[in-house]
């Protein structure tokens, strides 16, 4: 991540096979193997950290780009697991779950601070430092970041200023003692909004505010020779304030507040207590005491439009055996029953053949089924009047049923070939739909979508530290009329990653990426550079980051298919890096 000059968590996983991301220039959005919906939010991949669900309560939303709540230098790694993940992570793992692995406390650095500087006033100090408390270690990170942002031209209203701002804070800090773990983690963001249908074009007050937080404690123990116990408790906050600039007439600042408040608990335990056996089986509770939203009419004021509160619970029981049937073969047999409120008993089953028929081959054989019940957006929110929009309660819950092949060849410690053939098939899918006669928006369970493909990768490592990684992914989508547009995920993808050491400490990365057409998006071609120092026990660490070189101008698919087809994205941007060890 270092070497190639990420700095969300959106940019780490664009360079992962399968997938795709889009900024709408205020969130980033993303597509995995055959399905993007413009709009959608993020709701239909389950996003973690440390293995905690950090999908809010109130629009089921992860959170990617600069919105994501921690600072990509406090990241271990990341993990991306394709495919239905519902029989283990229960809802919205319909395409893929991401786990963020934070670094230990013991194990970072005592202290550092670092100043970043790039293209569009981007400013950024952050600090961090790591004490012994007691028996234990505690690490403390704080960061702020300002923007100016670009000046923006959109092909079909003109050049806009002056609103692709933005403003970040964010805290964390972790405490381990034994086997105690416990975090906390706060993140506020102020964005601008360049662009959005229906908004009165280059006014600087339309603009969303994201706060968000997160504690979570949890243990690990044993509990006798053959098995283990893992407990978690979590509490969660999100809020959300969206201000819209809009020509009703008079000209008018409307308002959306939304506000989710949850915690929790989960439980697992871990037996190898049978021969040939993994088991695992546990119970999670999710209450989200307050799930409210409102709308309202700041400048001139009005009565609220809407005001809904209500509350949600969700209960998971699963379990799994890793079942060994011979010294080269495995198979997993999995499955988990949700409950949410509203939405009835949801079963996920899975079932994996992993076989090796040497020790450098790996086949995989996969299936399974995900779900994800409607939020309380899609199924409450409720403002009348021309362009509002209508509530829908009976929504049901979205399934989707995959299948995959995998194989892994590892012809040598340094050579590793991945490849996979998948099919997914999503029924009841929600979309958002709009009455002509009432000039309303409603959401639906309308949509059916198939999507089938494969994917190659192969990644080398030589001597002296250098690596590369490259893949392609082929794949086709079919829809039904009811999902209105489609094609906005490539069919074909290109992506490869360099990372060359030079002289000392200095590496040399290099990403490029081809996408073939999304929608109105036409495909496009992107090479990013960096050059960096990796940091060493003490001293400084540096990083010269310049995305987009060739200052090509490209567009994401956008929010509507007729209002606003295509979003421009950033031209060639630098980004300077200056970090003390101490």
């Amino acid at each position: 991540m270092r070497a190639l000059g990420y700095r969300t968590l959106a940019e780490v996983l664009a360079s992962v096979r399968g997938v795709m991301i889009a900024n709408d220039r205020t969130y980033s959005y993303i597509g995995v193997r055959g399905f993007f919906a413009a709009g959608d939010y993020n709701t239909r991949v389950l996003l973690l950290v440390d293995g905690n669900r950090v999908n809010d309560a109130l629009y089921d939303q992860a959170y990617l780009g600069s919105e994501f709540p921690l600072d990509l230098s406090l990241v271990e790694r990341v993990e991306f697991i394709p495919g239905q993940g519902s029989a283990v992570f229960g809802a919205n793992a319909l395409f893929g779950v991401i786990n963020v692995i934070t670094r230990r406390a013991a194990a970072a650095e005592p202290s550092s601070a670092g100043v970043t500087l790039g293209s569009g006033g981007l400013r950024e100090l952050r600090a961090s430092t790591r004490a012994a408390v007691g028996s234990g270690a505690l690490l403390v990170a704080a960061s702020r970041s300002v923007a100016r942002g670009e000046d923006l031209l959109d092909p079909q209203q003109g050049l806009t200023q002056g609103t692709d701002y933005e403003r970040r804070s964010a805290l964390h800090a972790r405490y381990e003692q034994g086997s105690w773990t416990s975090s906390l983690t706060y993140a506020d963001r102020l964005k601008g909004t360049p662009f959005y249908p229906g908004l009165i074009f280059n006014d600087p007050r339309s603009r969303y505010r994201d706060t968000y937080t997160l504690f979570d404690a949890a243990t690990r123990m044993r509990i006798g020779p053959h098995s283990e116990f893992a407990g978690r408790v979590f509490v969660g906050d999100y809020r959300f304030v969206g201000d819209y600039a809009v020509d009703y007439p008079p000209p008018t600042l409307n308002r959306d507040i939304g506000r989710g408040r949850w915690w929790g608990a989960e439980a697992r335990v871990f037996s190898t207590a049978f021969a040939d056996h993994k088991l695992v089986a546990g119970v999670e509770l999710q209450r989200a005491g307050e799930l409210a939203q409102r709308n309202f009419d700041v400048d001139p004021p009005s009565a609220d439009y809407l005001d809904d509160r209500r509350s949600a619970t969700r209960v998971g029981l699963f379990a799994e055996d890793q079942w060994t049937l011979s010294p080269r073969s495995t198979l997993t047999l999995g499955a988990r029953a949700d409950r949410v409120s509203g939405n009835g008993t949801q079963l996920s089953p899975r079932i994996a053949l992993n076989h090796r028929p040497n020790d450098e081959l790996v086949l995989k054989l996969i299936a399974g089924s995900a779900f994800r019940p409607p939020n309380a957006y899609e199924a409450y929110y409720a403002v009348p009047g021309p362009g509002g929009s209508l509530a829908n309660p009976s929504l049901a819950s979205e399934r989707v049923r995959g299948h995959e092949l995998a194989l892994e060849w590892r012809p040598r410690a340094s050579t590793r070939v991945a490849a996979s053939l998948f099919d997914s098939r999503a029924s009841r899918l929600l979309v958002l739909g709009y009455d002509a006669a009432t000039e309303l928006f409603q959401y639906h369970n309308l949509g059916t979508l198939h999507m089938h493909g494969g994917e190659l990768e192969l990644e080398q490592l030589w001597a002296g530290g250098g690596r590369v990684r490259a893949n392609v992914t082929l794949q086709r989508t079919h829809a039904d009329a009811a999902l209105g547009q489609t094609g906005q995920f490539p069919q074909r993808m290109a992506k490869l990653a360099a990372i060359q050491p030079l002289d000392g400490r200095w590496t040399l990365g290099i990403e490029a990426q081809a996408l073939s057409r999304r929608g109105s998006a036409p495909g496009q071609g992107l090479l990013h550079a960096t050059l960096a120092t990796l940091p060493s026990q003490r001293g400084w660490a540096f990083s010269l980051a310049v995305k987009n070189v060739f200052d090509r101008r490209v567009f994401d698919p956008g929010l509507d298919a007729q209002a606003m087809p295509v979003i421009p994205q950033p031209g060639r941007q630098l980004v300077l890096s200056l970090e003390r060890l101490l």
